[in-house]
């Protein structure tokens, strides 16, 4: 697959699918893109409201149109679809596009322990992790306590460097 800028990409999914013993992720269904996009709606759409305002035949067409269930994960929590996320392995970092948790299990550390999952991927795979989040979302704080910081006005990075081992002298 070609991102607009030409680069090569391949799309990932977490290293584990399972996040702990209830926690895990699946590629999502085609008939499952629809309660992904308001899942996207209910997540977000205050936040995109907010600074753009929102246009809901434009961003279902944009939601659509950038995730498919080629590249989009059912979060399940005991059977139970409580969000989703979108993982691009690029040439020179890992790609967070979305990741979405439906209110009744946000601030539960779920976020938490996905976030970490993949921070130990990105080290594992000497990469960095970007992502875009609007400030007036309350997951920008989420990030920046996960030691992401700010590269733009939308973008965070968190650079997984490498363990170093001190040399002994």
């Amino acid at each position: 697959m070609l991102k607009p800028d030409g680069a090569d990409i391949s799309l990932t999914r977490p290293g584990l699918k399972q996040f702990n013993t209830d926690l895990s992720a699946r590629p999502a269904l085609p008939d499952e893109m629809p309660w992904a996009f308001q899942l996207f709606k209910r997540c977000l759409g205050r936040y995109i409201d907010q600074t753009w305002g929102w246009d809901e035949v434009f961003q279902q067409h944009g939601f659509l149109e950038n995730f498919s269930p080629s590249n989009f994960d059912i979060l399940i929590l005991k059977d139970v679809r409580i969000g989703g996320m979108s993982l691009i392995s690029m040439k020179r970092h890992l790609q967070l596009e979305l990741l979405v948790i439906d209110a009744p299990w946000r601030n539960s550390g779920l976020g938490s322990t996905i976030m970490q999952s993949l921070i130990r991927q990105a080290t594992a795979e000497s990469l960095p992790i970007r992502l875009k989040v609007l400030r007036c979302n309350p997951a920008y704080n989420f990030y920046q306590r996960l030691n992401f910081r700010t590269e733009s006005s939308l973008s965070l990075i968190h650079i997984s460097e490498p363990t170093r081992r001190t040399p002994i002298s």
